[in-house]
This record gives structure tokens, sequence and C-alpha cells, in this order.
């Protein structure tokens, strides 16, 4: 309806115009013509007096159309002294006058008619001289006519088209209700339908999308990590119970008491560890560090890994080296970084057996690329996916240390930092690589 007030308005504001521009182009042509029949007989009555414009004004009338050009000449007195039309109220300038009793050629009936006339005070006498206003008023009743039907249809089409309009804009938000209620009543599947038209709507419909999946993806990832906590804390909470209750039931010495303590502080910190570990993660994929981003050296922090792990892996059999190339830097958060390659390298080592090789690169071709590659046992196609998720395990009897959250954590950190984590085969062994952003893509 607002719409359709909007037009109407429009339409009237529109015909208003053309009436006003119609009908001042047509007054100004009377006014032109009359301006025309007015002069000679001012001259005239310049040139020989009152007798001279009696005699012009005679032959003016007699030459005029009846009920077209209307002349008249009266004293002040307004006893007519020529023309065809009767006594007037003397005036000066323009007037739109009504004239009774005017008869048009070959007519027995009396009219009234709209005049436009130009009045001028002589010294001794009045003059007037008009025209009749019929063609104006014809005109401007088209132009009327011509309104009321246009509003008419004006208003027939801003109500049938607003309403088709408001009909399927409303049919498409009642689509994107029905989606959201089946995503309310359980299925996260469920997704608001496009058109491919790359109107507003359809934009809003993808983007909508876009937000519904991120969301199905974080239940899924919460579904996942709670089944994951249920079933991974459940082993060393049960053997914590069990070597607590062993030692009450069992216990017959003070050392018997104090290891069983200390056991059971073992355990505790190992769960109280996963748990750090899971804030951590949790912190790291909500983006809030981002905040903190400097410039970071890369090539600095792994050397610096190097360095640190090099004794270490030596120490169990193992090599590492790495082949970094100088002064490559990237946009993130150092000490995040240091523990993503400080987790990969420990990786590495804890799964490789004695004699096995871990080689660090990074390079900068296109865009900074760090790999940790080693020659240990690898890991199956199948499984790679999979390996990063929280508390994955390939070893089913987690009979090796750990929690199955380190490469989880390694994710979490890359995808901070809008890397790209790629794990493929070593031939034999495991690469994985993480692609930064180009310089040109920051």
């Amino acid at each position: 309806m607002a719409y359709t007030l909007f037009f109407v308005a429009s339409a009237a504001i529109l015909f208003s115009v053309l009436y006003w521009s119609v009908t001042r182009e047509l007054t100004q042509e009377l006014e032109a013509g009359i301006e025309e029949d007015m002069r000679p007989l001012v001259t005239a009555y310049s040139e020989g007096r009152l007798q001279r414009l009696v005699e012009a004004v005679r032959e003016r009338a007699q030459a005029a159309r009846p009920g077209e050009t209307f002349i008249l000449l009266q004293t002040v007195n307004r006893a007519v002294l020529a023309g065809n039309i009767i006594s007037l109220p003397p005036f000066t300038g323009w007037r739109e006058l009504v004239l009774g009793g005017v008869k048009n050629e070959g007519e027995d009936i009396d009219r009234h008619e709209t005049v436009l006339a130009l009045g001028v005070q002589l010294d001794s006498a009045f003059l007037l001289v008009g025209r009749n206003l019929r063609r104006v008023k014809e005109i401007q009743e088209l132009l009327l006519r011509s309104l009321a039907w246009t509003l008419a249809v004006t208003i027939v089409l801003a109500i049938a088209g607003g309403a088709a309009l408001g009909r399927g804009a409303l049919r498409r938000i009642e689509a994107i209700n029905r989606a959201f209620q089946e995503i309310v009543d359980g299925n996260l599947s469920r997704r608001v339908p496009t058109r491919g038209t790359r109107d507003e709507m359809d934009r809003l419909a993808t983007n909508i999308n876009f937000i519904l999946d991120r969301i199905e993806q974080l239940i899924v990832n919460l579904q996942q990590v709670t089944n994951d906590i249920a079933h991974d804390l459940r082993t060393p909470l049960g053997r914590l119970r069990q070597g607590l209750e062993s030692a009450r039931l069992k216990g017959s010495s003070i050392e018997e008491y104090q290891a069983a303590i200390d056991g059971a502080i073992e355990k505790t910190d190992t769960i109280l560890d996963t748990f750090a570990a899971l804030l951590r993660i949790a912190q790291i994929e909500s983006k809030a560090r981002r905040g903190r981003f400097t410039v970071v050296d890369l090539s600095e922090v792994s050397n610096r890994i190097i360095e640190a792990y090099e004794s270490v892996m030596d120490d169990a059999g193992q090599s590492l080296s790495g082949n970094i190339a100088p002064g490559i830097q990237v946009p993130g958060d150092k000490d995040l970084l240091t523990q993503m390659l400080a987790n990969l390298v420990e990786n590495a080592t804890r799964h490789c057996p004695a004699g096995a090789k871990v080689m660090v690169t990074l390079t900068n071709e296109t865009a900074p690329i760090l790999t940790v590659a080693d020659t240990g046992p690898g890991i199956p196609t199948n499984s790679r996916e999979a390996i990063l998720r929280r508390f994955y395990r390939l070893e089913d009897s987690r009979t090796t240390p750990g929690s199955g959250l380190g490469l989880a954590l390694v994710k979490a950190i890359a995808d901070l930092h809008n890397a790209t984590l790629t794990l493929s085969d070593n031939g034999p062994g495991l690469r994985v690589s993480l692609r930064f952003p180009a310089a040109t893509d920051r």
C-alpha cells in the first residue's frame, strides 16, 4: 500500500506539471494573439484619437469570428461606442471573464463563454480585447480525464504488482522459516533453497547457508569432542579409582599408601594436562589470539626448535636436520608457532624407531612452506584425515604415552594462521606440510 500511494502521488505530480505546462503554453499563445489584436487599436487611438479608434474597433469586430474574438470600446460612463459584447466594468490588465448572451454563428442559443481579456484605460474610454478560452478548457478537461484514468490504472497496477511482488518475497521468507523450523527440529543438514538469480534474497540465502554449515560443523565437532572426552578420560579415571581402591583394601604400610598416592597424583596430572590441552585448542579455535599477531621470523623459530631437539633425538638414536631459508616472516603468534613446530617434531620422535631421520624444511618460492618429514612407519592414507581429530590415535591399545591431542593442536594453530595443513607419504614415513598465505594474499 505504501508503494501504491507513492506511485499514485508520483503520477499525480507528473500530471500536475503536465497540466500546468500545457495550460501555460496555451494561455501564452492566447495572450500573444490578444496583444497582437490590441496593438493596432492603441496605435489608431494615438493617431486619430477616439473617432479613429471607434472606426478601427468596428472594423475589427466585423472581421472577428463570432464567439472567438471579443472587442469592446465604451466611455467612462459605460456607454458602448463599438464592439461585439455588452458593457462591462472597466479594469486594467489581464482578467478572465464569463460573458453571457454570446451567440455563435448559426446558433439561436445564448451561451456563457469564459474569455481571457486585456483591458486598457484610455483618457476618455475603456478598451477591451479578449479571446475565448473554450479550447484551453477543453484541453484541460481532456487532461483531467486522462489523469483520472491514469490514476485508476496506476492504482490497479500498483496494487496488483505490489501484491505479486509481496507474495513472492513472502514465499521466499516462508521457505527460510520452514528451513529454520526443520533445523530446530533436529535436521541439521537442512539448508535454505536458492534460485540462482543472484539477487538480494539469493545472497541472503547463501550467507545463511554458510552460517548453517559452520554451525553444523561446530555442533558435530562438539558432539565428537564430548564423545571423545567421555571415552578417553574414562580409562584414566577408572585406573585412578582402581589404584586408590586397591591401596585402601590391600595397603598395609605407609610406603604402599605413599606409592598409591603418588600414582594417583601422576594420573591426575595426566588428566589435567588433557583438559589444559582441550582448553588451549578451544581458545585457539575461537580466533581470539589474532589480535596479538605480530610479524614472526619463522626461520628463527625453526632454527631454535632444531637446536633444542637435536640432542634429545641423538639420545634416542634418531637424527634431526634442517634446511631453513633465512629471513622468512609471517604474521602470527610466535608462541603458538613455536608450539606447533615443537609438537610436530615431538610427534615424529615419539612414533619413529631408533635410526629414523627427521628433516625440517622451510622454503619460500611462491609462499612460505614449512615441512616436517620423517622416515618412520607413517600413517595409512585412510587415517590421515582422522588423525587430526581430538583424541584419535592409531594405536587402539593406547600403550604409547600421549592424549591424541598433539596433531589436533597443530591443526588448530594452522587454521588460526590461515595455513593449509597437508599430510602425505614421505616414502617411507610421514610428511607434514604447512603452506602459509603468500604476501600478496594477506
